[in-house]
């Protein structure tokens, strides 16, 4: 899961309510039958220009109430908020949103149920299982002529990789974040002992080492780096090159974002292969220097919780905790300094522009109201910052710097209305201004990095093993016992450890999952492009 589900809330999944049905509307297009045509010139709907949004300045719409099934439940000041968000719809739109919300504990069961009933509710949070449940029938198609049509502000802010990502089999049926959100893997380390030992800059994978060095030498009550085998072999995976692993599918196939065939590889190709060795000899080199813990699988702590206690010098986790990290460490005296995952030319990998996103009902009465009603709730700014922050002044400040504080006497801890916390993760992030707790390197290396940041297909697909589950079973039995030691750089000799493992991994089917897989692959970049 993406950032806003992804970030805050860990991977729960889908879920149930019985909505009344939707209010009867004039507003153009019989959208109870599912027809995905854009609406004929009888429609009372206003056209839109390209720079502002459909407005209800055309006294012809009739009043809506749009309901929207959201994830997790109602913050304490999240029926404020909606009040607010409320008179300024219906001003814009003549329209209202009637929220209900999907226990995250009960999205497995509830979702589908939300789904079986599309009359009774007019937009839902998208992102569960998209893909299928968008082939299933169970969200309406929406033609890129609608869009252009109700949605100006989106149709502006959104780049053609953000609807390719969204399509399938060629159509939409969802309108997906239109930000840039990083999906950039990072190193974190203690930026203030590397200050203190006179370490220089570390810029790149292999700087890492002069600091591991100084760690061992001068601070004896902490491993240069340590936690469980899993964060060790995130390490290795620093020093594989171009090569990135496929959100936690490290063990079946990895890719190299600046090739542009949209190929995964493995250990039938000779340069992954000696990447590979390459990699191995850097985590042998640093367990017989005392720099990794001889036995990682030992280990039942991961780095970060060690990093936060100062019992590791190193720790992998997702760039974006950069700033919960650096506000950690601050509160300790130490400083934190970050090493994201990139190519060797500079790019970093975005996450998948249906992370967040809003489709709506195939039997919605009200399809092109909720259209322009999105438009805003995304990318209008007044509504961005209701949804994200609450009411200004009493959720949140501005303050002189232009960073966004918690409101006057609002604990953390007890944040009436949490970022992140009312469901409403789609919105505009990039019209955000910074946080309170936002260090001016996190800052400039974000900037640095969405600057960079590309979409690339591969990350995004699943793979259905159906057709070669036993090879893969045998894939990965092999990958554990015989990758895993390599990995953590515990073998003698790399180059025939390696050898050996391949062998194996031949041995136990890998050409035919390759082979499957980039097919499949093959079928999955061709169902991103239009028809």
């Amino acid at each position: 899961m993406n950032k806003g589900l992804g970030l805050m809330l860990a991977a729960a999944m889908c879920a149930t309510l019985a909505l009344s049905a939707c209010s009867k509307s004039n507003n153009g297009g019989d959208a109870s039958n599912g027809s995905s045509n854009p609406p004929s010139s009888a429609s009372t709907q206003p056209s839109a220009s390209a720079s502002e949004p459909a407005s209800s300045k055309d006294a012809s719409l009739e009043k809506v109430t749009l309901k929207f099934t959201l994830l997790g439940e109602q913050p304490q000041d999240g029926a404020a908020v909606m009040a607010e968000v409320n008179k300024k719809l219906e001003a814009d739109i003549n329209a209202t949103i009637e929220l209900t919300y999907i226990p995250f504990g009960d999205i497995k069961t509830k979702y589908p149920l939300v789904l079986a009933s599309p009359g009774d509710w007019d937009v839902i949070y998208g992102s569960i299982d998209y893909g299928s449940n968008a082939t299933k029938g169970a969200y309406r198609e929406i033609p890129m002529a609608d869009i252009e049509k109700y949605m100006p502000l989106t149709t502006a802010a959104s780049t053609k990789s953000v609807w390719g990502d969204a399509l399938v089999n060629g159509k939409l049926y969802m309108i997906p974040q239109s930000f840039k959100e990083l999906g950039v893997g990072s190193i974190f380390f203690r930026e203030d002992l590397r200050k203190k030992y006179n370490v220089p800059e570390i810029k790149t994978p292999a700087d890492l080492e002069a600091y591991f060095k100084a760690l061992k030498d001068n601070e004896k009550s902490m491993l240069p780096v340590d936690g469980t085998a899993d964060d060790v072999r995130g390490l290795f995976s620093m020093f594989m090159g171009d090569y990135m692993f496929s959100n936690n599918k490290q063990d079946t196939y990895w890719y190299n974002p600046d090739d542009a065939s949209n190929t995964v590889k493995s250990f039938l190709d000779p340069d992954y292969v000696e990447n590979f060795k390459n990699a191995g000899k850097v985590m042998k080199r640093f367990r017989d220097a005392g720099y990794i813990p001889k036995n990682a699988f030992a280990q039942k702590t991961s780095s970060g919780d060690l990093g936060k206690a100062g019992k590791t010098g190193m720790w992998a986790n997702a760039f974006e905790n950069y700033p919960q990290y650096a506000t950690d460490m601050a509160g300790k005296g130490w400083e934190v300094g970050a090493l994201p995952q990139v190519t060797s030319k500079g790019t970093a990998l975005q996450r998948p522009s249906t992370g967040n996103g809003f489709s709506i009902s195939p039997k919605s009465k009200n399809y092109e109201r909720a259209l322009m009603a999105l438009d805003l709730l995304n990318e209008d700014k007044s509504y961005n910052m209701l949804l994200a922050f609450g009411i200004e002044g009493k959720n949140y400040v501005i303050k002189d710097d232009g960073k966004l504080a918690l409101g006057p006497g609002i604990d953390t801890a007890k944040n009436p209305y949490p970022m992140y916390g009312a469901g409403w993760w789609a919105n505009n992030r990039d019209q955000w201004p910074p946080l309170e707790n936002y260090t001016q390197g996190y800052i400039d290396m974000k900037k640095a990095l969405q600057e960079h940041a590309v979409s690339y297909l591969p990350d995004s697909f699943n793979i259905d093993a159906e057709s070669f589950k036993t090879e893969l079973a045998n894939y990965t039995s092999v990958i554990k016992q015989y990758a895993y030691p390599i990995q953590l750089g515990a073998v003698k000799d790399v180059d025939k450890a390696v050898d050996d493992l391949v062998a194996r991994l031949k041995a136990a089917g890998l050409e035919k999952i390759e082979t499957e897989i980039n097919r499949q692959l093959t079928e999955y970049v061709a169902s991103k492009t239009a028809q």
